[in-house]
């Protein structure tokens, strides 16, 4: 018979900032650090220290104490020091497919210049896990996952629920949609189920009887996990002498300092793999009470959501690819400086701080590092795509402006650039001269065109005269006043992957300026969309004959939730639009489209009655809480501007709202058009199919879902890069998009006020409205490129031999429907790296043009050089140019 076997893990599970903010919390890291040192060099018995899965956590420490990099090493080199896999413990819905390999990606490199990582994938307490979790893992090399929410609830004050929908052991198999398969093992009795193991005997007894019985009543083998520490715990400086306690006490259990490596060999040895469940997708709680998925802090400070997804798309879709192609104008790829982004972008990425859970310094502080990095990754896109321009080669008819596109997909885009003119440089005339001699100059307007003389339709606004410089590579400011010109205009044929150039011919001002029609419906060759008086409009698909009405009403509710959750209020006072008579009126027609203007103004409370402050003092739990709304009310305004350009096959829906209430969420309210049983969400490297209506255990009365790119439910798709909260009705007929949230606390165990939650800000957001008259299997492809942002630049003067092409596509490839493209970059021996993954239900064919080897996600080759790939159902296709 074999022994049971105690592995006792120490750890510290570090939020890098939440209740604390970051500086305050680093302090107690250098103490923690400096006395996990002193143990594993000097007390016996004590022999390993778990990092808590993230490399960032060594990193803050060595910020403080740089000497300290050597002895780190040594210590990670004897295998006392546990390090890795990831940079940072991140959330994993709001952080982008790509942003997870790049965690994945520098924290394995950072572990390996100390010596080694641990394999395992690590997700303590990530607000539930997308369904490739093990796909990735697999391609990663690891085979076993190690998770803290997403199976099984876990209760107030980590206690242990008996309940019909846990799991009946802590081990599992793990499969991804693909049928990648991992062991699966749970922290069912959380992270700190061996935190504070006493060195009294009766009080470990006690400590001890209550623990292993928890930890048996989940395990399917003799080998038992305990983890001594929890949130910030400083380490057990005792513990050696009570786990010799503890042997003293139990003579038939092994007690073993341990680490996951050791644990999870252990584990694989004793498994009986018949007896164990295999879990499939995505992993958010579902069979529960629905109170603690977390899945409301996809609206919590949306603002942050908001600049996330920009500088993910930012860094995916603009510095990545257009440094790529700037090497073929001899710029060398900026490996270090795109790391040094994508770490910085990654400490607003960990699960406390992108979730917008924490104290408002927390948050005030990633808001300025959200500009650090757009500053950084705008200096990466802007000096690669001038390198471009300095040397492409360009006819003398006009001002000639290339733009940059990597949707994956040829496109029509609107793009809009400020042009500059008759620059005159101070080195030509005395600064103060040169305003009044622009001055002279005669207004004008642009034409503009492709490389072939085709006409591209433009809207052009003067900017009046302004000061501007350039930065010359050898010599000082060289500064300038020129007149400036905002140009909208429609480019057609974007390649897939790479740039067109086209041009401005400056032209005499034009008198035919229309007056704007009253004419309340926009209408193009797709779609045609009709005004109500209440501001809610119609979509009419002139191609399949589709038609949604009723959408866009707006509903506003009362939350007494927290960052964490939603909670509306007891009165259930909701305030609709359906009976409002906004301002309606047509704000632009032009030769591009048109755009029309709504603005409602509703009456809704200020804030929540004055007995939530009660509530909250006495920390009564959100689903308890019973406050009404205030009867003060104020005046909330909501600006809506609808665009259809002449191009699109999409609405473009813009709204604009200044905050200055309390504790409500916003929505808008989008029937879907007919009744479903379930719909589509777009999610890290797949396509979700989610139940409309939830399991009998259910009870929170609401269904709140996350999404990332777009949710498709009967007839409508709806796209949006920056807002990941919605709720689908349990018909189908009805999906609300969550605009804003606004609360006052973090909620977590006691009485933490984050008044900045309330966000009293100025929001803007937009999203897309399709119709669809079936399951498209393009829609996410579509999706995906709409989404993905473009660049202009207007050409600089140069006197660079001029050797690259107007237009070039550097998609050398051809994919089949339902391939979705991901990524387009360069792996560190300088190989170009391409990633698509596929949603159909069939294999699918990927043909390139020049030969490639199939790579993992850590853009390591597996396969021959070839130029046909098969691309299984719901796989993740990396290749390797060779």
């Amino acid at each position: 018979m074999t022994r049971k076997k105690a592995h006792i893990i120490s750890h510290s599970h570090w939020d890098r900032e939440w209740f604390l903010p970051l500086e305050s919390l680093r302090f107690r890291l250098v103490t923690l650090m400096d006395e996990v040192e002193t143990l594993l060099d000097k007390e016996a018995g004590f022999n390993h220290f778990h990092m808590d899965g993230q490399m960032i956590m060594l990193e803050d420490y060595l910020a403080v104490k740089p000497a300290k990099r050597e002895k780190m090493k040594q210590l990670v080199a004897d295998g006392k020091l546990r390090i890795g896999p990831w940079y940072m413990l991140q959330d994993a819905f709001l952080t982008s497919g790509e942003a997870n390999i790049r965690n994945l990606q520098y924290g394995l490199e950072m572990a390996e210049e100390f010596g080694q990582a641990e394999k395992i994938g690590y997700f303590p307490d990530t607000f539930g896990l997308y369904g490739q979790v093990p796909q990735l893992m697999r391609q990663a090399g690891f085979d076993t996952v190690v998770f803290g929410r997403g199976v099984n609830p876990t209760g107030f004050n980590n206690q242990v629920f008996d309940s019909a929908f846990a799991p009946k052991y802590s081990e599992m198999f793990w499969e991804s949609p693909d049928g990648s398969k991992v062991l699966g093992i749970l922290l069912a009795n959380w992270y700190s189920n061996g935190n504070e193991i006493p060195t009294d005997k009766e009080a470990a007894k006690n400590f001890w009887d209550k623990k292993l019985a928890d930890v048996e009543r989940f395990a399917s083998t003799d080998e038992w996990l305990f983890m001594n520490g929890c949130d910030h715990q400083p380490v057990q400086t005792d513990l050696a002498e009570a786990l010799e306690v503890a042997r003293e006490l139990y003579p038939e259990i092994d007690f073993i300092h341990s680490h996951f490596e050791k644990y999870q060999d252990a584990v694989k040895a004793g498994l009986e793999p018949e007896k164990l469940q295999t879990v499939h997708g995505e992993l958010t709680s579902q069979q529960s009470d629905g109170w603690s998925t977390l899945a409301n802090t996809a609206s919590s400070r949306i603002y942050l959501k908001q600049a996330n997804a920009k500088i993910e798309r930012l860094l995916e879709r603009l510095a990545e690819p257009i440094s790529v192609m700037a090497t073929e104008a001899g710029v060398s790829y900026p490996h270090e400086y795109l790391a040094f982004a994508w770490k910085l972008l990654m400490e607003n990425q960990i699960h406390d701080s992108i979730t917008g859970c924490s104290l408002d310094e927390v948050h005030r502080e990633m808001e300025a590092r959200f500009e650090k990095v757009e500053q950084t990754t705008m200096a990466i896109i802007q000096n690669a795509a001038r390198k471009i321009t300095e040397q492409i080669v360009t006819n003398d008819a006009g001002i000639p402006i290339t733009v940059f596109h990597a949707g994956g997909i040829e496109a029509t885009r609107t793009v809009e650039l400020e042009l500059e003119t008759d620059a005159i440089h101070f080195s030509e005339m005395h600064f103060e001269l040169i305003p009044d001699e622009l001055a002279k100059l005669p207004e004008q307007s642009f034409r503009m065109e492709t490389s072939t003389g085709e006409e591209i339709p433009v809207v052009v606004e003067p900017l009046g005269i302004h000061f501007n410089y350039d930065l010359p590579e050898r010599k000082f400011r060289d500064s300038y006043f020129a007149r400036k010109y905002k140009l909208t205009f429609t480019v057609e044929h974007l390649p897939a992957v790479g740039y067109q150039t086209i041009y401005a011919h400056p032209v005499a001002v034009s008198d035919d300026k229309k007056e704007l029609t009253k004419d309340l419906q926009l209408e193009n060759q797709y779609l045609k969309v009709e005004i109500a008086p209440n501001g809610t409009y119609s979509i009419l698909d002139k191609e399949t004959a589709v038609e949604v009405t009723g959408l866009g009403a707006y509903e506003d509710v009362g939350d007494i939730g927290n960052e964490y959750m939603f909670k509306e209020t007891g009165d259930n006072l909701r305030i609709n639009t359906y009976n409002s008579k906004p301002e309606i009126r047509v704000l632009r027609e032009d030769k591009l489209g048109k755009i029309i203007e709504i603005k409602h103004e509703i009456e809704i409370p200020v804030s929540a009655s004055a007995t939530f402050a009660e509530e909250k003092r006495r920390l009564v739990w959100h689903p308890d809480r019973t406050s009404h709304r205030s009867d003060n009310r104020t005046t909330f305004k909501i600006t809506t501007e609808l665009t259809l350009n002449k191009h699109d096959k999409q609405l473009t829906v813009g709204v604009k709202l200044d905050n200055q209430v309390d504790d409500h969420r916003l929505r808008v309210l989008l029937p879907t058009g007919k009744q479903t049983e379930t719909h589509q969400a777009g999610s890290v490297f797949e396509v979700v199919t989610r139940a409309n209506k939830q399991v009998e255990e259910w009870t929170n009365p609401a269904n709140d879902n996350r999404k990332q790119g777009f949710v498709a439910s009967g007839n409508i798709v709806v796209a949006s890069l920056d807002l990941p909260e919605y709720e689908v009705s349990e018909q189908g007929d009805r999906l609300e998009l969550t605009l804003l949230r606004a609360v006052s606390e973090i909620g977590d165990w006691g009485d933490f006020p984050a008044y900045e939650a309330e966000c009293h800000r100025e929001i803007t957001a937009e999203f897309h409205v399709f119709l669809t008259d079936e399951s498209n299997v393009n829609v996410p492809a579509q999706v995906n490129a709409l989404l993905t942002p473009t660049f202009a630049i207007q050409h600089p003067s140069s006197s660079k031999e001029k050797n690259l092409a107007e237009t070039k596509d550097f998609a050398k490839w051809k994919v089949a429907d339902g391939l979705v493209f991901s990524a387009f970059k360069l792996a560190k021996d300088n190989q170009p790296i391409i990633r698509f993954y596929q949603i159909a239900s069939e294999p699918k064919l990927l043909n390139t043009v020049n030969l490639w080897r199939k790579s993992t996600i850590l853009e390591e080759t597996v396969g021959d050089a070839k130029n046909q790939f098969t691309v299984k159902p719901n796989e993740i296709i990396t290749l390797k140019g060779v």
